[in-house]
């Protein structure tokens, strides 16, 4: 008999694998022995010590090993709360499965181990806003080798970004954590025009994504800019923003586009490592404000010496300001 709580339920068919992440309500023994019946091999599990503390232990999705795509008929509840992917190689995007069109109250999603996984959403071909990730708080990718783009869009789409007709904005609007690591396609983390959705944003996190040349795409910025004859250096706020780690990203150029700054009010976790084509740090930070008030016992931490000796930071003595906070490791 298994003890009463939170389990996890693995149903197999075929080679197909499901687990479902939820708190029991009736006997779990008599839950298994039903789905048996149905011709299921079920497996229950305590998942206690199995899921990191970070993630909700109910209305939870794990989908692992699965063969889904756009003709997969699986179906899942709307209100999923958290779904986690992991080597599932025919997934192209979440896209591609069809009960994801009708999740939209989805607060924790990861994926990882997917080779054919190309972009994480695919709009491409249609015109109705995407609100799956409309409650989304965490995302967390990792070892994805083929993986492109965050979200893709017609090309027609992409080219005129300013039309409000688009599905990007409000993608991301709740999203307070981000995490990337291990993805060796991705070479601009967020285009400009997702990156104005990123106002709750307090975590971000990119490791070893070896072709990353841009956090913040310039291209079609810079565009815009050119036919308006437009040359003057604007702000971008990322207002809730406290922690940013950039590690082993040797292509990575910039953050952001050149006539661009960031104002980060809240920032004050620093870790830049191995990113030695990085120049120029466009960011401002709460402690360059000319203020009394007490700062966070926060550090800053630098890989290696010579990166910092020789990056620019728009803000003219903001060497000097951080001294006190720096750390190289």
């Amino acid at each position: 008999m298994v003890g009463e709580g939170v389990k996890t339920v693995s149903l197999t068919w075929g080679e197909k694998k499901l687990e479902v992440v939820c708190e029991m309500v009736r006997d779990p023994a008599t839950f298994v022995e039903s789905l048996k019946k149905r011709g299921y091999g079920v497996q229950l599990v305590d998942v206690q010590e199995q899921e990191p503390p970070f993630l909700p232990r109910k209305r939870v999705v794990i989908l692992s090993g699965c063969p889904i795509g756009r003709e997969d008929p699986v179906e899942l509840p709307s209100d999923v709360r958290c779904l986690r992917i992991f080597e599932c190689p025919d997934i192209r995007s979440l896209s591609d499965m069809p009960f994801f069109q009708q999740t939209n109250k989805l607060g924790f999603c990861s994926i990882h181990h997917c080779r054919g996984i190309e972009s994480v959403l695919d709009l491409s071909s249609t015109s109705q806003p995407c609100n799956s990730f409309q409650n989304l708080e965490l995302l967390w990718l990792e070892n994805l080798d083929n993986l492109h783009m965050l979200v893709k869009v017609a090309e027609e789409a992409s080219v005129v970004s300013t039309s409000s007709s688009l599905p990007m904005p409000g993608i991301f609007s709740h999203l307070e954590s981000f995490v990337i690591k291990g993805c060796p396609n991705m070479k601009q983390l967020f285009p400009c025009k997702l990156a104005h959705d990123l106002q709750n944003l307090k975590k971000l996190v990119v490791c070893h994504c070896v072709q990353m040349e841009e956090i913040i795409s310039s291209e079609e910025e810079e565009e815009r800019h050119k036919g308006n004859g437009i040359n003057t250096r604007t702000r971008f706020s990322l207002p809730k923003l406290q922690e940013l780690v950039l590690a082993y990203l040797p292509e990575l150029k910039s953050i952001c586009s050149s006539n661009r700054a960031v104002i980060c009010d809240s920032l004050w976790d620093i870790e830049v490592r191995e990113c030695m084509k990085l120049r120029r740090m466009p960011l401002y930070l709460p402690h360059f404000r000319d203020t009394h008030q007490s700062v966070p016992s926060e550090d800053i931490f630098i890989s290696p010496r010579e990166w910092w000796e020789s990056v620019e930071w728009d803000y003219p003595k903001a060497k000097e300001v951080l001294r006190p906070w720096l750390y190289f490791v």
